[in-house]
């Protein structure tokens, strides 16, 4: 009996582990920049491709903020391209849920 508890005990971990590796479908990075230049923090929240995680979508803005040529927008428009670093990355709660609910799918 020991021996199932503790295998159903590793299932358990083993699925939970997988849930986490790979973000839900439409999910949210919430990312966090700083710049000496710009006032204050600047707060991102952006869409998580299937197969890439909140730090991969975060970098990517990153990339975006740092590079002249992007046209994208982000904190309050901003036109500073350069001097950014990225604070913070993490996936946004689920509409419907508080921060710090998990989600097991």
């Amino acid at each position: 009996m020991r021996h199932a508890t503790t295998l159903a005990a590793a299932a358990f971990v083993a699925f939970a582990l997988a849930a986490g590796a790979a973000p839900a479908k439409g999910s949210r990075a919430i990312c966090s920049f700083a710049n000496p230049a710009y006032s204050g923090e600047c707060r991102v929240t952006a869409d998580v491709p299937d197969g890439s995680t909140a730090q991969e979508t975060c970098e990517t803005v990153l990339g975006c903020l740092n590079d002249v040529q992007c046209t994208k927008s982000y904190c309050g428009a901003t036109t500073i391209r350069s001097g950014w670093t990225l604070v913070s990355a993490g996936a946004a709660p689920e509409p419907g849920k508080k921060s710090g609910e998990q989600s097991w799918r």
